[in-house]
């Protein structure tokens, strides 16, 4: 990330996420919740861009990065009867 011109570029993590995952402590006598999360690559924030747009220094408490999440909606298990 090149903070300075405020720009970035995908070169760590990877572009799609396939994975497969099994809980090791399932039971199926049991409710269960699984949702997935995710964080995504750090880039530069608001502030970096009119930094860049306005030439300005910015103070060091002035965040210039950030790193959002996502995450899915959940998925419920529940035992049947």
């Amino acid at each position: 990330m090149d903070v300075d011109n405020a720009t970035w570029t995908n070169s760590i993590g990877t572009p799609e996420l396939t994975a497969v995952w099994t809980d090791p402590d399932f039971d199926p006598a049991q409710p269960a919740m699984y949702d997935a999360r995710v964080l995504q690559i750090p880039t530069p924030r608001w502030t970096a861009y009119e930094a860049k747009r306005f030439d300005l220094d910015l103070p060091d408490e002035v965040p210039i990065t950030v790193q959002k999440r996502a995450y899915t909606s959940p998925i419920w298990y529940a035992p049947t009867e």
